[in-house]
């Protein structure tokens, strides 16, 4: 387990708030009742840097993207960040997304990091993310479960790959069946590399996917492994009448949605920019969250489970070994 000393975000509550832009990011800001502190808007500055590098590429390379999730409801409610949200979600077509990952990597230098599978050979399968290698910060999962000292642990947002859903009853049962079973010969990789390196906090469910992992290991490397996951999850080639951040929990309603809620997209005000959000966004927001005008206060959980946006995460690393 990784351990070093970080912000660790407290629980908050609050009676209303309207985030309205505040160029002063490094301060702490009152919003009504709500408290932001400094640490948490020096998070949200570096996220937007982040954001504008990604604007940047996708611009640059005719990507698309569409704010999704808790960045989605703030960008219509609030005009920026949920004041109790510490994370941006963004969404990906498959195919614009394999393409930022092959040129990503290319064009970004320090202290930007895109993260996925063909740059970081332990990368979670889902999401992909672009991290500022200058900073400190991750989610509870990387911390419990992250053995290697060379993995990127900077500040990041998370990009998610978006695939057409299969119509056919049959093959979007066989795609369910092949995603979940390379899903988990991934999750026995992580266990068995777990297990070697004595992490007790190791989530145990992983441990009876490890004879899954052995079994995949005979034919295929783990990278090869990912890339057989990804296949499965873009099984549905031509376009459908949904699409779906699909994962381990493929074909699950909450993450499938309509194909033509995403056809045209808008620029909304977000903090001190702009970000793409799918011209549905109505249909989607009430979808997702039904009655979403109405704030339901440190509803989301924090994804950015510990954060240090002064300290590279190697710098913290080597301070903590030394502890």
């Amino acid at each position: 387990m990784l351990r070093f000393p970080v912000t660790i975000l407290p629980d908050c509550t609050m009676k209303y708030c309207f985030n309205s832009v505040d160029k002063r990011f490094h301060m702490e800001q009152f919003v009504e009742e709500y408290v932001i502190s400094e640490q948490v808007r020096k998070l949200w500055a570096v996220e937007l840097d982040l954001l504008e590098k990604f604007k940047d590429l996708c611009k640059k390379h005719s990507l698309r993207y569409y704010a999704i999730a808790g960045t989605l409801l703030g960008a219509v409610r609030h005009k920026g960040f949920i004041p109790w949200d510490d994370d941006i979600d963004v969404a990906m077509p498959w195919e614009d997304c394999k393409r930022m990952m092959q040129i990503a990597p290319k064009e970004l230098s320090y202290p930007y990091f895109f993260q996925c599978y063909l740059t970081e050979k332990d990368a979670e399968l889902h999401p992909i993310r672009l991290r500022r290698s200058d900073t400190t910060g991750c989610t509870k999962w990387e911390y419990e479960n992250v053995t290697d000292r060379n993995y990127n642990l900077g500040v990041f947002i998370d990009i998610f790959p978006l695939f057409y859903v299969p119509q056919d009853s049959a093959l979007k049962a066989k795609q369910k069946e092949l995603v979940i079973d390379t899903w988990k010969a991934f999750r026995g990789y992580t266990a068995l590399m777990g297990k070697e390196k004595g992490l007790a906090s190791m989530n145990p469910e992983y441990a009876k996917y490890i004879e899954i992992y052995r079994e995949y290991s005979k034919k295929y490397t783990i990278q090869q492994i990912k890339e057989l996951y990804y296949k499965y999850c873009a099984i549905q080639q031509e376009p459908t009448e949904e699409v779906a951040v699909t994962s381990y929990r493929v074909n699950d309603p909450i993450n499938t949605w309509k194909t033509e809620w995403f056809n045209e997209t808008v620029e909304l005000p977000f903090e001190n920019t702009t970000i793409t959000v799918p011209k549905g966004y109505i249909q989607w927001l009430d979808w997702r969250y039904g009655d979403w005008k109405v704030p339901v206060f440190n509803s989301a959980g924090h994804e950015m489970y510990m954060f240090d946006t002064d300290v590279p995460y190697k710098e913290k690393l080597s301070i903590s070994a030394h502890d």
